[in-house]
């Protein structure tokens, strides 16, 4: 996730930062990893942010990206085999 993204692109500060984010990950980003065991099981992740102190603008709506992605799926086929390889899951 990804917050403030309208006003990150004007070269403004973002007004909020992720509660529980990774050390690694910038106060204005959470990122995180699901796992799912089997089709038809849902998963969900909670994240929140809080709006910092100092902002003055509080009437524009803080804008939320999400980006997602499969692990491994970018993994090389292997040589031409007997055996088809097991397929990977696709967005």
């Amino acid at each position: 996730l990804d917050a403030d993204t309208d006003r990150r692109r004007l070269g403004q500060a973002p007004r909020v930062s992720f509660l529980g984010r990774r050390p690694s990950d910038p106060e204005h980003q959470f990122s995180s990893t699901v796992e799912l065991p089997r089709q038809h099981v849902r998963t969900c992740i909670r994240a929140t942010f809080q709006l910092q102190d100092s902002i003055r603008d509080k009437l524009r709506p803080i804008t939320v990206t999400l980006a997602y992605g499969i692990q491994g799926a970018g993994t090389p086929r292997r040589g031409r085999e007997t055996t088809l390889p097991p397929l990977l899951p696709v967005l």
